[in-house]
């Protein structure tokens, strides 16, 4: 693993070089997610959900974008844990048939790889499922024609824990088909094999061995995304099923739903969100209830008011 962490190194390094020859933009983005819950209708509780401030540099030539650098840092539950999310190197081939990425980004799996319910006010299994959303790594991606896909090799520490010689070895990748003549549907497979770290101890090892299936359609004013998930998790059949549909009710109001479900070996948990969202000039301002059957609290409330900020240059 040493010899494939030097190699890592080898391969940022060389993204660098080729960022000193090339013309270069910046995009500058921070935003705030501001929430308050009142759960089983009488405990509540409020504040900083989440902050993230993120910075991208693309490097171009005549040819168009060749080489991006990217980084978000997020401030988690009233800055209680902050951590660097997303660390990497894009470099771009052809029309994009190929790309390779090196450091620490999304995993290519089911619906991570266009969709995050991480500024929603519902959830999504990948953190059973995965175990967290990105990995330290190396990643071939790309687009061709109707086919887009994406293969990564990690370490399996996600962004809890820093990036070391050694590593567990996680393997992920997703293979997706843009259909209709508007590509109005997309679906998807993916696959997950290898050894993740726990989040909160890296010397607790839980090994990994899925299969996905997702789909996202854009109907009018009806967007759906669907994800099925299987496989096993530490010798341990496990089964998710995710649904998200958003419908444009009007120009700035929509009406969401969330259904997450998920069965790992003798324990169930499930959560059944519906709510609203309204979107001005200035802020975002989400509403929902979710009930949960097996898990606790079984009824919440909350109310989210969001804002991003964005400048290029």
């Amino acid at each position: 693993m040493k010899t494939a962490w030097s190699s890592l190194k080898s391969a940022f390094a060389a993204l660098l070089l080729v960022a000193a020859v090339l013309e270069a933009s910046w995009n500058i983005s921070a935003d705030i997610d501001l929430r308050y819950r009142l759960s089983e209708w009488q405990h509540h509780d409020g504040g900083l959900h989440v902050a993230g401030a993120s910075v991208r540099k693309t490097f171009s030539d005549r040819k168009g974008d060749r080489l991006t650098l990217f980084g978000l840092v997020e401030a988690h539950d009233n800055f209680s844990m902050v951590m660097a999310h997303e660390l990497y190197g894009l470099y771009k081939g052809p029309l994009g048939s190929w790309n390779v990425s090196v450091g620490r980004f999304g995993l290519p799996y089911g619906l991570l790889t266009g969709f995050s319910a991480s500024r929603l006010l519902y959830t999504m299994p990948h953190h059973e499922l995965l175990g967290y959303d990105v990995d330290n790594g190396i990643m071939l991606s790309g687009v061709r024609g109707m086919l887009d896909y994406g293969i990564s090799v990690t370490q399996g520490y996600g962004p809890h824990h820093l990036p070391d010689f050694s590593g567990h070895g996680l393997a992920t990748g997703r293979l997706g088909f843009t259909l209709g003549d508007a590509g109005e549907t997309i679906v998807g497979v993916s696959g997950v094999y290898g050894t993740t770290a726990h989040a909160h101890d890296r010397d607790m090892t839980i090994d990994r061995a899925l299969g996905a299936l997702d789909m996202t359609m854009y109907l009018g004013r009806l967007l759906c995304r669907a994800e099925l998930s299987g496989g096993m998790v530490n010798s341990k059949l496990i089964g998710a099923g995710f649904v998200a549909i958003d419908y444009a009710l009007l120009p700035r109001l929509d009406v969401n739903l969330g259904i997450t479900g998920v069965r790992n070996g003798t324990e169930t948990h499930d959560a059944w969100f519906t709510g609203v969202t309204h979107t001005s000039r200035w802020f975002t301002l989400r509403g929902g209830y979710q009930y949960a059957y097996y898990n606790e609290p079984h009824h919440q409330v909350a109310v989210q008011l969001y804002r991003l900020f964005a400048a290029n240059f």
